[in-house]
């Protein structure tokens, strides 16, 4: 996400993906100074970077003092400065970060995805997990195991407030590589020691082996596979599956250390890169499960 900063003021906006500046009042930036025109500019991520693009502005944008060409665009990173009709009034590029998904709540706040992955209210009290599937379609899930489609702009509800889901768009430029790990293409390894104080989750992808660091939740990981292995000779969609109370008793948490673990255990495979990573524990009403079949257990 990139956030821009007026010099003036110290007003923060955040771009989550594309952001239309103008005087338009449903603009993502309404400016209503008198030489911003109604559809002035756009800031959008493309080609694997943030660019600011002037719509045939009447006053021009600038781009660190440089007045762009009607319809031109230019890269900007962290310290550009942007101007829309007056370039007395600046606008900062404080972050350029790769867009993610966010989420405004209705008194103003606001909370942040990583990798694809939002909790809401926090990663402390994970009531709502929002995440795409491997087909790439977002969902919001609840801690009862109630997975819905979700649309950018979307409300949901948690910790008593609405929240205003962002979702960030299909970044043009961006290259498909058919050679990345998705959830479908990798298989995993847990070696535990003898005396079960330490376990050692590992990714393999066509040979190449990533371990991930050790955590406190790849015991609860380890706990789900073991329970789809035990079902392995039932039929795939029965697998592994388990009460959520009973996999809290098992593993001795209450309720909301067992949703910050899976929280946590689908972070940890998203930022390593996995693609629908978020699916490494599936979830179902009152239900858990290991998300996929192809794994290996091991004593250290």
């Amino acid at each position: 996400m990139a956030k821009l900063r007026s010099v003036r003021d110290g007003q923060v906006v955040a771009v989550s993906a594309r952001l239309r500046i103008g005087r338009a009042p449903d603009s993502g930036l309404t400016l209503e100074h008198r030489c911003v025109s109604l559809e002035h500019a756009t800031v959008r991520w493309a080609d694997g970077g943030w660019e600011v693009r002037d719509l045939g502005s009447r006053n021009g944008t600038f781009v660190d003092g440089k007045v762009l060409v009607a319809g031109e665009a230019a890269p900007i990173d962290i310290g550009t400065r942007l101007a829309f009709g007056d370039v007395e009034e600046a606008w900062e590029v404080v972050e350029a970060d790769p867009p993610s998904v966010y989420a405004e709540r209705e008194d103003g706040a606001s909370a942040m995805g990583r990798d694809g992955l939002l909790v809401l209210p926090n990663e402390d009290r994970p009531e709502l997990s929002i995440y795409q599937d491997n087909n790439g379609a977002w969902l919001v899930e609840n801690n009862d195991g109630e997975a819905t489609p979700l649309g950018d702009d979307g409300v949901v509800e948690a910790d008593g407030a609405r929240w205003t889901v962002r979702l960030p768009e299909i970044f043009e430029g961006t290259p498909a590589f058919q050679t990345s790990p998705t959830l479908d293409s990798i298989s995993m390894r847990f070696a535990v020691s003898q005396d079960e104080e330490r376990v050692q989750v590992d990714v393999v992808h066509r040979g190449r082996v990533t371990p991930l660091e050790p955590a406190w939740h790849g015991y609860v990981l380890l706990t789900l596979a073991r329970l789809r292995e035990r079902d392995a000779e039932l039929p795939v969609d029965q697998r592994g599956w388990v009460a959520r109370d009973e996999l809290s008793s098992m593993l001795r948490m209450d309720s909301n250390a067992l949703n910050v673990a899976i929280h946590k255990a689908r972070e940890q495979l998203l930022s390593a890169g996995v693609l629908g990573g978020a699916g490494v524990v599936e979830v179902r009403r009152g239900g858990r499960r290991f998300g996929i079949d192809r794994f290996e257990i091991s004593r250290m």
